[in-house]
């Protein structure tokens, strides 16, 4: 059985705790957050142990994989490098009542919400949060440390690049039917909920709306 240790004790870290812990091949023993007030909380019986400062002191108790509990795209894919550096390997956590067809791929590190649907051909990058209800129909890609919220649904043939913020209820929909008609969301773009994008969202976007429309332009280095 593996030995798993969750960073971030918030109610993601929760959520994440709850799905791993009907598995017969993997062991939740406590949390990590660099917030001083959390270390010693009990959550759902399970402690958070410490800060990042532990993780080598846990890896050498044989602690040997993890995962991030943290929303922010930004911060969520820094503590993933910083994970696999120390020697950890990145587990998913899929709610056992995912629908995933076994012709999509799905990289390392991410959470996949309960009722969450994943159609063939789909490729899924790694570090994601996926949402409860979300909807990735076939053939779309999306990349590393993407957040995609409750609800929204993803069409056939979309590329959503590094970083995107898919908001609550949002629907993404390419305009033009056929194999070769795509729709594009930008890296580190956000959706705003509700929103429904027929359009290319360009990197670092903030668009809004039904159709959606370009709100502002985000720092590409803000978290």
């Amino acid at each position: 059985m593996e030995k798993v240790v969750i960073y971030g004790a918030g109610q993601l870290g929760a959520m994440v705790a709850c799905i791993l812990s009907p598995r017969n091949d993997v062991q939740v023993v406590g949390f990590i957050d660099d917030d001083p007030h959390q270390v010693g909380q009990q959550y759902d019986g399970l402690k958070v142990v410490g800060d990042a400062s532990l993780l080598p002191q846990l890896h050498q108790q044989g602690i040997t994989a993890a995962i991030v509990a943290i929303g922010n795209n930004r911060i969520r894919g820094r503590i993933a490098t910083h994970l696999t550096a120390t020697g950890f390997e990145l587990i998913n956590a899929i709610h056992p009542t995912a629908n995933i067809s076994k012709k999509a791929r799905i990289g390392k590190g991410s959470i996949i919400g309960a009722g969450t649907i994943i159609c063939s051909n789909s490729v899924i990058g790694s570090n994601l949060y996926i949402g409860p209800g979300a909807v990735i129909s076939h053939d779309t890609s999306v990349g590393d440390n993407v957040l995609l919220s409750v609800g929204c649904v993803v069409a056939a043939r979309v590329d959503i690049a590094s970083g995107a913020f898919i908001g609550a209820g949002a629907r993404l929909v390419p305009a033009e039917w056929g194999r070769e008609n795509r729709l594009r969301i930008g890296e580190n773009a956000v959706v705003g909920a509700g929103a429904v994008v027929l359009k290319d969202v360009p990197p670092n976007a903030v668009v809004v709306g039904v159709p959606a429309r370009i709100l502002r332009y985000r720092d590409p280095e803000a978290n």
